[in-house]
């Protein structure tokens, strides 16, 4: 059994709280040096010619049935969709170039779009754009809500591991489960997702890989049980993420985006929802890890170690999450925004010394940025009128359409998010969901949301499951196995009883 060196360290509490800070600094979206291979410069050359051929020939055809500028963010949208599912630029990079090209293209102040007019008129082409669009408005998206409320979300998390909260705390509530290999593997999977409930989930599987990477290690190599431990980390941080409004980024660009189109969410109406979702879920891994990877019947787990203590430092930021958790939790009552809950969190966090500059800069701002790229197309596709051609959907008869497009939402949100980036399926799919006529399209956009944290099948899939497999103990056809039935399982819950259970989120 091989592990990577930090993991091979039993006794060092110090070397694997490092390591998991350093894995928490690498960003939710993707994992440095977990890539396959990096894109040749000639390959992506070509990418993004044939990708401006599409998005030309999209505005050509566009234009003859739409508003010129709802024609021009329709090629603006594929531009960025072809970008962000091949990854021809870093993912944060499109998004910045989806913002700078919506302004340049779309704002008539502050932007080219006038002048763009005035010269299709003087070739010849015949173009009103029929609205006045101002540049700010592609901005807004930055200092939203959902914005301050996962930046509060990463501070949070980066003070957990900076004082050892994180690896006390999940220690300790693993260790009387040693006793069962069945019981330690139900017991990880819930840990894991409850910690990734609130912090990143690539610092949540750093951290809990880095726990057990001693107890794995002592496993005997004959066995398959460490793989399903392995995976458990992986799965339960995929799960947990569902629970949170800032537990995964796609929950935090539905909850953005929803919130945007008026619909009143709560911090803790999503959590009724989503936990029960979540506990179910845990469950059913579990039992699938469980037989795929059944332990030996003399199978003795050895003791979890750590036996530093938590510092004074670390009960300040214990009661500050606490304080933080609790106003979110009752945000409907006292009327403070979870944005600004969070920007408390974060002022408290920085003041008292507990985070310093360095800290700061080490959060995961490239996503915060993706997530301002994702909800700056709603608002283009919304100032344009494009969202006007996605609301004349029509789906089967009346009575077929509310489960038919169910269907479809959670099958192309789980399809995408498999082969591309979670939180750039979430961005895309966010705008046209809320943009349907077919009613409740907030259960749709919710549905979506949901759907995109369900893909656990390839490693490229989700950062936990590239962890995993760069462990190299869990070969990919274990991965592919298992987590494609707990995805098929996840979907059929969460369709089965989504017009029973999403309705609360909105009530």
């Amino acid at each position: 059994m091989r592990f990577p060196a930090p993991f091979s360290s039993a006794l060092n509490t110090v070397r694997l709280r490092r390591f998991a800070g350093l894995l928490s600094q690498f960003g939710t979206d993707r994992i440095p040096g977990l890539r396959f291979a990096s894109r040749p410069g000639s390959r992506r050359t070509i990418l993004i010619i044939v990708t401006l051929g599409l998005a030309a020939m999209t505005y050509a055809i566009g234009r003859m049935f739409l508003e010129e500028l709802a024609a021009r963010a329709l090629a603006i949208f594929v531009v960025v969709a072809i970008f962000w599912a091949t990854e021809t630029l870093p993912l944060f990079a499109t998004a910045f170039l989806a913002v700078g090209m919506e302004i340049i293209f779309l704002a008539s102040d502050g932007g080219l779009a006038e002048q763009i007019t005035g010269a299709l008129r003087g070739v010849g082409l015949s173009a009103e754009t029929g609205r006045s669009i101002d540049y700010t408005v592609f901005f807004g998206p930055f200092a939203k809500d959902i914005i301050f409320l996962f930046m509060g979300g990463f501070l949070l998390s980066a003070a957990l591991t900076k004082h050892g909260i994180d690896v006390a705390l999940a220690s300790r509530l693993l260790q009387p489960f040693r006793r069962s290999p069945g019981m330690l593997l139900f017991a990880t999977i819930g840990i894991t997702a409850f910690f990734s409930m609130w912090m990143s989930n690539t610092a949540t599987t750093a951290m809990v890989l880095a726990i057990t990477g001693p107890l794995l290690l002592a496993l005997p190599e004959s066995g398959r049980f460490h793989r399903g431990l392995i995976l458990g980390v992986a799965f339960g941080a995929n799960i947990g993420g569902i629970g949170t409004p800032i537990g995964t980024p796609p929950n935090a660009i539905a909850f953005g985006a929803l919130n945007a189109a008026g619909y009143e969410i709560t911090f803790l109406s999503w959590m009724l929802v989503a936990v029960p979702l979540a506990f179910i879920l845990m469950l059913v891994a579990g039992t699938i890890l469980y037989r795929a990877f059944p332990p030996a019947p003399d199978l003795e787990i050895p003791a979890i170690e750590n036996d530093e203590p938590i510092t004074g430092r670390g009960w300040m930021t214990v009661l500050i999450l606490l304080a933080t958790v609790a106003l979110w939790l009752t945000s409907g009552w006292h009327g403070i925004r979870p944005g600004a809950v969070a920007l408390l969190a974060a002022t408290a966090l920085t003041s008292l010394g507990l985070l310093d500059r360095h800290d700061v800069d080490s959060i995961d701002w490239n996503l915060l940025i993706l997530m301002w790229g994702g909800l700056s197309l709603s608002v283009a596709m919304r100032e344009t009128g494009l969202s006007d051609l996605i609301a004349t959907v029509e789906i089967g008869g009346a009575a077929a359409q509310g489960w038919v497009l169910a269907l479809i939402v959670t099958a192309v949100a789980v399809t995408m998010s498999t082969f591309m980036s979670n939180t750039a399926t979430a961005a895309l799919l966010m705008p046209m969901a809320l943009a349907l006529s077919i009613e409740p399209r907030e259960q749709y956009a919710m549905l979506a949301a949901l759907a995109c944290s369900f893909a656990m099948s390839m490693p490229v899939s989700t950062p936990p499951n590239a962890m995993a497999f760069a462990t190299g103990n869990v070969p990919i056809g274990s991965m592919i196995r298992t987590g494609t039935i707990v995805t098929l399982i996840g979907a059929i819950i969460v369709l089965a009883g989504y017009q029973v259970m999403l309705p609360i989120v909105f009530s």
